[in-house]
C-alpha cells in the first residue's frame, strides 16, 4: 500500500512554505467582525493565516460563523441555502480581506433569513471563487440521488468519466489509506444546482461504485474532488471534514488540504473538534472558540489545557527536560505555564546534580528514544561550554549567568519587591546579614529567616524576575526554543 504521499518532513516544508509565502497569496481573509448573530452574540473571529481551523466543542458557535462567513464572503450562494437562512435570523458581518494590494469589506445583514449586502453589484462579496463544503449533508444527498437507480448505466448514461492518473490516485490512497487499483469519476448534472462527483472504483478483486460505498468512503471521496477541482485563489469553507472519516484518514486530508492550500494558493477556513486536525496544523492557524456567557470568545493559538479537554484532547507527557536543581525547575514550570500552558503539561522537568549531570546523560541517551525525547535546559552562564554532540538536545535559561546569580543580585538590589510579595518588614535587616554567604547557603538562610519553604519562595522570586524589563521576553525566548526540541 502506498501511503508515503506526503511525508512528514515535506508536511513541515508545507507549514515553512505557508508561513513565508502568505503575503503574496491574491486573495486573503483577515477577519470577520459579526454584531448579534443568534447563537453567538457580538465578537471578532480573526484568520491568523491563509488556512485557519475554528476548534471548539458543539454547540458552540463553529457551524453559525463559518455559515456568516460564507454569506459575507458570497452572499448569492448563501442565501439559497436554507439551514444557513435558518441560523442567521438576525445579526450583521462584516468581512475584511485583501485582493491584490487593496484591503476591501464585505457587510451583510441577516433580516428573517435573507442575506442582504451593504455595498452593491461587484463589490457585493469575494470576486475569487467561494466554495462551501459539508461533506456529513454531501453524503446523504449523494447517496440518496444514487440510491434511485437500480443500474448504474441508467445514471451515467451519456456521461463521460475521468479515470484518475497516478498521481491523483496516489493522493486518493494517501487520504483513504487504502490501495485502489482503479478509481473513475463522473461528473453528473442534479437539478440544476453544482454537479455530483459519482465513483466507479476497483479495490482488490471488486468493483463498486458510489451507491454501495460507506458513508467514509463517499466522503473522503467528495472532500479530494472538491478540493483537487478548486481553482487556485480559491476560499474554501469546509466543516467539520472529519465526519465519517477515521483518525488516519483525518490527518491525512489534513496534510493534503495544506499541500493544495500552498500550491494553489487557497484560503481554507474549517471548523472541527478531531484532534488528529487540529495537530496537523501550526499553532498559528487555530482559532479556538469558547463561551462567555452567551457570547462566542477566540482564542488564537493553542489554548489552556481545560478548553483542550472540552473538545476531549488531554494532553500526555512526551519529553522530560533535565535541568541543574530546584531552582531552574521551578523557574522553568513557572515560564511553562505563564508562556504556554499546553508544553507545560507534556513535560516532566527532573532536576539533576549541576551541568556536568546532565551533559552525561545526555551522551548516554543519545536521542535514542522515539516515543520519548530528553532534552537538557541549562543554567545561562553554560552558554558555549556545551559540548557540541549534546547541544542538538539542549536549550539555556534566559541570561547569561547562572540563575540564583541573577536573581540574589535582583533582590539585593531592589529589597523592597521581596518585602512587597512576601510581606515581611524585616527584608532588609535579613539580606544584610546574609552577605557574603555562598549562593546555596544565601538561599536556605533566606528561606529560615523568612519562614518559607524553597517550594513558596522561589515562585515569589520569579514574580521579581519576570517584572523586570525585558525578561517576559526572555521567557518567551526559552519557551520557544524549548518548543522547538520537543517538536
Amino acid at each position: 500500500m502506498e501511503q508515503a504521499f506526503v511525508k512528514l518532513a515535506q508536511v513541515q516544508d508545507y507549514k515553512r512554505r505557508l508561513d513565508a509565502s502568505a503575503h503574496e497569496w491574491l486573495a486573503r481573509l483577515e477577519r470577520f467582525e459579526f454584531e448579534n448573530i443568534p447563537g453567538v452574540g457580538t465578537g471578532e473571529l480573526p484568520f491568523p493565516s491563509p488556512i485557519v481551523v475554528v476548534a471548539g466543542p458543539n454547540g458552540v458557535g463553529k457551524t453559525t460563523l463559518l455559515r456568516a462567513v460564507w454569506a459575507a464572503a458570497d452572499p448569492t450562494l448563501a442565501h439559497d441555502d436554507p439551514s444557513t437562512a435558518l441560523k442567521l435570523s438576525s445579526g450583521r458581518g462584516v468581512l475584511t480581506y485583501v485582493e491584490g494590494s487593496l484591503t476591501k469589506t464585505s457587510t451583510v445583514n441577516f433580516t428573517q433569513g435573507v442575506v442582504q449586502t451593504e455595498e452593491e453589484g461587484e463589490h457585493a462579496g469575494l470576486t475569487t471563487d467561494v466554495v462551501h463544503l459539508d461533506s456529513s449533508d454531501e453524503t446523504k444527498r449523494q447517496q440518496l440521488s444514487f440510491c434511485a437507480f437500480q443500474e448504474v448505466d441508467d445514471l451515467i448514461n451519456g456521461i463521460g468519466s475521468r479515470t484518475l492518473d497516478g498521481k491523483a490516485l496516489e493522493e486518493i490512497n494517501y487520504i483513504s489509506r487504502r490501495d485502489y487499483r482503479e478509481v473513475k469519476v463522473y461528473e453528473i448534472e442534479a437539478d440544476g444546482s453544482s454537479p455530483l462527483p459519482f465513483f466507479e472504483v476497483s479495490y482488490g478483486n471488486e468493483r463498486y461504485d458510489s451507491r454501495t460505498m460507506g458513508a467514509g468512503e463517499v466522503a473522503l471521496f467528495f472532500l479530494w474532488w472538491s478540493i483537487d477541482r478548486a481553482a487556485a485563489n480559491t476560499v474554501l469553507l469546509i466543516e467539520e471534514p472529519e465526519t465519517h472519516l477515521s483518525p488516519a484518514s483525518q490527518e491525512a486530508l489534513s496534510h493534503y488540504i495544506l499541500k493544495v492550500a500552498v500550491e494553489k494558493r487557497l484560503n481554507v477556513i474549517l471548523t472541527s473538534h478531531s484532534h488528529k486536525i487540529i495537530n496537523s496544523f501550526s499553532e498559528n492557524q487555530l482559532v479556538f472558540l469558547f463561551r462567555d456567557a452567551s457570547v462566542v470568545k477566540t482564542r488564537v493559538g493553542l489554548p489552556p489545557p481545560a478548553l483542550l479537554r472540552t473538545i476531549g484532547i488531554d494532553l500526555h507527557v512526551d519529553t522530560v527536560v533535565l535541568v541543574e536543581d530546584q531552582l531552574a525547575e521551578v523557574f522553568l514550570r513557572l515560564m511553562l505555564e505563564r508562556v504556554r500552558p499546553t508544553l507545560s503539561r507534556r513535560i516532566e522537568i527532573n532536576i539533576r546534580n549541576g551541568h556536568g549531570d546532565i551533559t552525561s546523560l545526555l551522551k548516554k541517551i543519545n536521542g535514542q528514544f522515539s516515543k520519548v525525547k530528553v532534552v537538557g535546559c541549562y543554567d545561562g552562564d553554560m552558554r558555549g561550554s556545551v559540548p557540541l554532540e549534546v547541544q542538538k538536545f539542549s536549550t539555556f535559561l534566559p541570561g547569561d549567568r547562572a540563575l540564583e546569580v541573577s536573581l540574589r543580585e535582583i533582590v539585593t538590589q531592589e529589597p523592597g519587591s521581596l518585602a512587597t510579595a512576601t510581606g515581611s518588614a524585616d527584608v532588609e535587616a535579613i539580606l544584610f546579614g546574609l552577605q557574603g554567604a555562598e549562593n546555596h547557603d544565601w538561599y536556605s538562610n533566606l528561606c529560615s529567616q523568612l519562614g518559607l519553604s524553597s517550594s513558596q519562595l522561589f515562585p515569589m522570586l520569579f514574580g521579581i524576575w519576570m517584572q523586570k524589563q525585558g525578561n517576559s521576553e526572555a521567557a518567551q525566548a526559552t519557551i520557544d526554543g524549548l518548543s522547538a526540541l520537543t517538536g
